[in-house]
């Protein structure tokens, strides 16, 4: 009786049923974690596609505020604050200065026609007057 299950269970161990059956579950028992190591490395790798884009947007900004504050240090931008805010000038310059009151003007006081956009015709009216001297309305 014992041979006969010896050799039953040699026979079962021995077949190739058996052996594909073992290796199919081996190969499925790898599968698992090889799948789980696989989808972690895409998605790292998608982590890092995004890190050096972003690395690539700080440097250009990077780029741009050296430039900024290139200009910011530069004699042209000290110049011109000093133009704008402290009403400095260079020698030979002429400095026009317009006042508010200038613009405060109706259409009543503008030429018949001019009704349509009586903001630019006004506007060129006065540069026409500076240019050429000639007192404004």
């Amino acid at each position: 009786m014992i041979n006969k299950r010896e050799s039953f269970f040699t026979k079962i161990i021995y077949s190739q049923k058996f052996l594909a059956l073992i290796g199919f579950g081996l190969v499925v028992f790898i599968s698992f974690p090889l799948a789980k190591n696989v989808s972690k490395r895409y998605h790292l790798n998608k982590e890092i596609r995004e890190l050096d884009k972003e690395i690539t947007e700080f440097e250009s900004k990077n780029k741009d505020l050296k430039g900024l504050i290139t200009y910011l240090e530069s004699e042209q931008f000290v110049e011109e604050k000093a133009r704008l805010n402290l009403g400095l000038k260079k020698e030979g310059e002429k400095v026009v200065e317009i006042k508010d009151d200038v613009f405060a003007t109706t259409t009543a006081s503008l030429p018949a026609g001019s009704q349509s956009n009586p903001g630019i015709i006004f506007n060129l009216r006065r540069w026409w007057n500076y240019f050429f001297n000639k007192k404004l309305p």
